[in-house]
């Protein structure tokens, strides 16, 4: 179906979410009336990934969902990534300021909902940069039938700089895009969700684009 490209993304009235669906092949059928799936959400940052997060809180409650949040964290401790030290890049103005605190009050109200009870696991991965985040996604191939990611709304993020340069569908944002790639694993659905903005002007979209 062909679409004008951001239209709805642009002017939709509410969060938007674009679902790749690849089948859902990893899901595993435990009886006639009950499905496990093995599922993740990408946390790096803004407020499409907090509106991911949101959403992934709803998913964990169906008793079929193992969710695993995977925390994506800059350390600047380029020879020791598994560093517990959590380093931010310098922040320069208040939107990032801001950014980083609602980043922290959401993430801390999710742990706090779902992880610190057991209902949802936990993983971080300390990076360094946008390279390391595409090794490290593509490292998650075949692990989970279902990623829930924020399309974009980042404030530069020192872990996705420059990612934008290599998507072939601007649309599905630069996470969202190198887990929906073709040569990404074909039995994973990809979720991105865009949180909705009253401004109605987004990045990254032209006038015409196709939805398959």
């Amino acid at each position: 179906m062909y679409l004008k490209r951001g239209i709805v993304l642009r002017h939709a009235p509410c969060s938007v979410g674009i679902l790749v669906d690849r089948g859902f092949g990893s899901i595993n059928k435990i009886s006639r009336s009950s499905v496990y799936l093995n599922a993740a959400v990408i946390f790096i940052g803004g407020k499409d990934d907090r509106e991911a997060l949101a959403y992934a809180g709803r998913v964990a409650q169906h008793p079929g969902v193992k969710l695993t949040v995977i925390r994506f964290l800059l350390d600047a401790n380029t020879d020791n990534t598994t560093s517990t030290r959590h380093v931010r890049p310098r922040v320069n103005t208040p939107e990032q300021e801001e950014e980083i605190k609602l980043d922290d009050e959401c993430f801390a109200d999710f742990y706090d909902r779902h992880v610190a009870r057991g209902r949802v696991a936990y993983m971080e991965k300390y990076l360094v940069n946008s390279g390391q985040t595409f090794s490290t996604l593509r490292s998650l191939e075949g692990q989970y039938g279902l990623f829930i990611v924020g399309r974009g709304g980042r404030v530069n993020s020192v872990l996705t700089v420059g990612m934008n340069d290599w998507e072939e569908c601007p649309e599905l944002g630069p996470i969202g895009d190198i887990l929906s790639a073709s040569d990404f694993s074909v039995t994973t659905s990809v979720l991105i969700i865009q949180q909705h903005s009253l401004k109605g002007e987004l990045a990254g979209l032209d006038d015409e684009f196709s939805i398959m």
